[in-house]
């Protein structure tokens, strides 16, 4: 199902309409939408910056610099690492990133590491979740010398 529309409705195969609410930015238009579309299965790993959806299955991880979006009819079976994660269908593999969302139909079985979980009433999530933990700077240290007698 569509997600990428910035506050627009987006008409499905089976003409419904969704409006998302998941987070979007200008930036992520510039990069483009890839879509794995129903009735396609893939075997290997998918890498890219722009957003990705997939109402299909795939059998190997996702390395996306942007949003993901596993629609009801998308299966993942396999690591997904990504900005944020959206998820309607289902989802076997670990997960890393700033934010996961699971929607009301959503079912996950998986190692999650993020910032942000959201799991919506209806969805399904069995596996662990670990705080993604931002990089902070060391400060510099200060070095103190001391007055020696000799």
């Amino acid at each position: 199902m569509g997600l990428f529309d910035n506050g627009k409705k987006v008409k499905e195969k089976n003409l419904e309409s969704v409006t998302s609410s998941s987070v979007t930015s200008e930036e992520d238009d510039l990069n483009g939408v890839s879509i794995i579309s129903m009735e396609t299965s893939i075997k290997g790993t998918i890498e890219t910056n722009s957003m990705f959806q997939i109402d299909g299955v795939l059998e190997g991880d996702i390395k996306a610099g942007s949003l993901v979006h596993v629609g009801t009819e998308g299966r993942v079976k396999g690591n997904i690492t990504a900005k944020s994660v959206f998820i309607e269908g289902e989802v076997s593999g670990d997960i890393v990133a700033d934010k996961v969302e699971i929607g009301s139909k959503g079912k996950v079985r998986s190692n999650i590491t993020s910032l942000t979980l959201v799991i919506q009433e209806g969805g399904m999530f069995e596996g662990s979740k670990k705080m993604k933990v931002a990089l902070v700077k060391d400060e510099p240290k200060v070095e103190v010398l001391e007055d020696k007698e000799l």
